[in-house]
């Protein structure tokens, strides 16, 4: 505790009525302390402070309002301790959950990180990338399909670590981190097969990783498998106008289609929409999955059954990999896919334990 008539001396503000920038030499000489004790406070370490003068030292600092200088702090650890995240389409939940993960992650492993979205726009990602370089980023991490590591020269002469973070398969030269989906998609078509479907159709986004893509490869083994003709196929793009339209062609083309497989949980939920717009019960007469089981997914109606990615050990995993040497390019990270039940495909879901809620009646508020 600062004694009164040192706390007092403190004045907010200099002749020009706006504070001055206090420095650790201020906070030492208010606080009775060296210079070097204020920094063993400020980074926790790297020799120990005893309580009460650690107490003292905070104290002082939130007298003069000192901010320690970040960027001081980097030059003299040679990290930033800052990882960046580019996101190629912040709008699907699949990648608004990833990052609440990834933000996790990253904390536990005493990194902070810078989130960009490109929306879609290669020309966007380009300068955000070499934003993201100038900033001395300690490691980048890219959640998109439009990522060509090459074509960032800023990238690759920083010598900065980078990772794909949502690849279903391994990458010549690039770190990798993903979850099975074609073992997803055989997964799921496998579940389908025991309801008794046989016409199983896929929508599938276009553009995406691989040609054809893991899932559309898991899809067919499965089929070939259970011994079934391949269903029909739509390309559209990954997002619930996607799926809606996807839908409305199936129905066009195959009528005696009993199930669908939607290669992301926002196709899924357009081509629910499609399917109840038309009067098709779901899933008395078609049946629906989907790959990614987000929290959207279990919310619609009638509940999604999903391969439902495991986000945690994903993004766990992709930032240990960031801080693997070298030699640790070309290594991919792969995990299996969960199986969740719900109605869209005939299973009877798990009830959803409701939140707590208050209900103010008219009646409670005016007697309030």
């Amino acid at each position: 505790m600062l004694a009164p008539h040192v706390a007092a001396a403190v004045s907010p503000a200099g002749v020009s009525g706006r504070r001055a920038a206090a420095t650790r030499a201020d906070v030492a000489r208010l606080a009775g302390v060296s210079t070097a004790v204020v920094s063993y406070v400020v980074n926790n370490g790297p020799r120990p402070v005893a309580a009460t003068t650690a107490a003292r030292v905070r104290e002082a600092m939130d007298l003069l309002g000192y901010v320690p200088n970040a960027s001081a702090r980097a030059l003299r650890r040679g990290t930033t301790e800052l990882l960046g995240l580019v996101v190629a389409d912040p709008l699907n939940p699949y990648f608004t959950e990833y990052t609440a993960e990834l933000v996790k992650a990253a904390d536990r492993a005493g990194k902070r990180l810078l989130v960009v979205d490109t929306y879609l726009d290669e020309r966007i990602e380009a300068g955000l990338v070499d934003d993201l370089v100038s900033r001395q980023v300690d490691g980048l991490l890219f959640a998109s399909t439009l990522t060509r590591l090459e074509e960032y020269p800023a990238l690759r002469s920083a010598g900065i670590p980078a990772v794909l973070i949502d690849c279903p398969g391994p990458v010549p030269g690039r770190r990798t981190v993903g979850t099975d989906a074609a073992g997803a998609a055989g997964l799921l078509v496998d579940h389908l097969v025991g309801h008794g479907r046989r016409r199983i159709g896929l929508v599938v986004g276009d553009g995406g990783f691989g040609d054809p893509d893991p899932r559309e490869q898991g899809w067919r083994r499965a089929l070939r498998a259970a011994g079934l003709p391949e269903g029909p196929v739509v390309r559209v793009p990954w997002s619930r106008e996607g799926g809606y339209a996807g839908g409305r062609v199936l129905l066009e083309t195959d009528p005696h289609l009993d199930a669908v497989f939607a290669s992301n949980d926002q196709q899924a939920i357009g081509l629910l929409r499609a399917l109840h717009e038309r009067g098709v019960r779901v899933p008395e007469d078609v049946a629906v999955v989907s790959f990614d089981g987000t929290r959207e997914s279990e919310f619609c109606w009638p509940a999604l059954t999903v391969a439902r990615q495991p986000l945690p050990l994903l993004a766990r995993a992709a930032i240990e990999l960031l801080g693997e040497p070298e030699r640790a390019r070309g290594t991919h990270r792969q995990f299996d896919a969960e199986l969740v039940r719900r109605s869209s495909c005939g299973c009877t879901p798990d009830r959803i334990q409701p939140a707590r809620v208050d209900v103010i009646t008219r009646e409670h508020r005016r007697s309030s």
